[in-house]
């Protein structure tokens, strides 16, 4: 198992909202959002640099990207859509675990109609072009709502966002604490119900004895 793989394999059980309670980095700007509310993704970053609005490119990458991969896409300028039915029928058909765009995408109902997670900042009419420039990049580092991604790194998305996480740089205590304050939520939301004093429910300092909001 490489670092990747070990990374997604320690995320599975893990709500990605609990890894903002440990680490800083790694989360994209919020107007990176759902296509589809409740879908999660997980994947391993196959990136795109979209210079220009060129339709071809994306094919390109589509076909490139292994398996299993997130396809990652940049698009300068953001007003041209490279992502639509199509787009994520041919993904899906390539078996790919979904796909970001810093951007705005096309077909709307499709998309949301669609089995393949799909992550933007919006929609629009104004779409790529059949242009095969040459000027487009592909398994280089993108910049994706405002934080750097890397070709390998791995990429998660659910209805809160996306975190992107290089392999090798996490602390891997980090999975075993956000698993453990998962599993201790269900019991502390229980108690909070049933009335138990929250003086003795929250924690109101850090062990530093600075105060904390979690």
């Amino acid at each position: 198992m490489n670092d990747a793989e070990a990374v997604l394999s320690a995320l599975e059980s893990i709500e990605l909202a609990t890894l903002g309670h440990f680490l800083e980095e790694g989360f994209c700007a919020p107007e990176m959002a759902a296509v589809v509310p409740g879908a999660r993704m997980a994947g391993v970053a196959y990136t795109l640099h979209l210079a220009e609005p060129d339709a071809v490119a994306v094919n390109r990458a589509i076909i490139a990207a292994p398996r299993g991969s997130v396809l990652v896409i940049e698009v300068v300028g953001g007003r041209h859509a490279p992502v639509g039915d199509i787009t994520r029928a041919a993904a899906a058909a390539r078996g790919l675990a979904g796909i970001v765009v810093d951007g705005l995408v096309t077909d709307r109902q499709a998309l949301q109609d669609g089995p393949l997670p799909v992550f933007a900042r919006g929609f629009t009419n104004l779409t790529t072009k059949l242009l095969d420039s040459g000027l487009a990049r592909a398994d280089v580092p993108v910049m994706i709502g405002d934080v750097l991604i890397h070709p390998g790194d791995v990429v998660l998305g659910d209805d809160n966002g996306i975190v992107a996480l290089r392999p090798g740089h996490i602390d891997p205590a980090v999975y075993e604490r956000a698993r453990a304050s998962d599993a201790a939520e269900p019991e502390l939301l229980q108690r909070i119900a049933a009335g138990e004093p929250l003086e003795e429910l929250l924690v109101l300092h850090s062990p530093t004895g600075t105060p904390k909001g979690h």
